[in-house]
């Protein structure tokens, strides 16, 4: 028997449907390509992004007030493009840091240090008033008073001006809050 005479195994046949893998893409694609087209759905990502950036705000405040009382120390919220040092010209949109203040400079050193927090999305605007113009600085007992000012606040707004803003509001204790909308808008500033 110079040739043996093999059995071909008989080959399975191909599922017909999708896998689960396969359906989960084939969804985040269609509600994308759907998202793009709604004309709506740049209002729905700009309704995130104020609300996204809002947080982020209050997360950094609360941290630093958080660690001033923690560490009995002044911990300083700034403006910050590049997450290392602060800005002088108060300009929070384009980031911020959180760093204890321990030595008094007014500078960001390595071991003082505690959190950067990126630009928000574009489109959104942050405006400070009051105490947290240049800065938000944080004792044991409170908000520190700066440019003659007890309070601050922060307004947040969408490019739109039509569009009504958030606002958080810091009082001379450190209290943080989310105040209600009523009569303010982006322009009056």
């Amino acid at each position: 028997m110079p040739f043996a005479i093999r059995k071909r195994a008989k080959s399975l046949p191909s599922p017909l449907g999708l896998t689960v893998v396969e359906m989960m893409i084939l969804l985040a694609a269609l509600a994308l390509i759907i998202l793009i087209s709604v004309p709506g759905s740049s209002l729905l990502f700009g309704k995130y992004n104020l609300r996204s950036a809002t947080n982020e705000l209050f997360t950094g405040l609360d941290l630093a007030r958080t660690e001033a009382q923690l560490r009995s120390a002044t911990v300083v919220m700034c403006p910050s493009s590049n997450g290392h040092t602060c800005r002088k010209d108060g300009d929070w949109t384009l980031g911020w840091l959180v760093f204890s203040d321990g030595n008094g400079n007014g500078r960001v050193e390595d071991i003082e240090f505690i959190r950067s927090f990126d630009a928000p999305p574009t489109g959104i605007q942050i405006m400070a008033h009051g105490a947290v113009q240049a800065k938000a600085a944080f004792t044991v007992t409170g908000l520190v008073p700066d440019n003659e000012a007890k309070t601050g606040l922060f307004k947040i707004c969408l490019d739109d001006p039509e569009k009504l803003p958030k606002l958080v509001k810091i009082d001379e204790d450190g209290w943080l809050q989310r105040i209600p909308t009523r009569n303010e808008t982006c322009e009056n500033s």
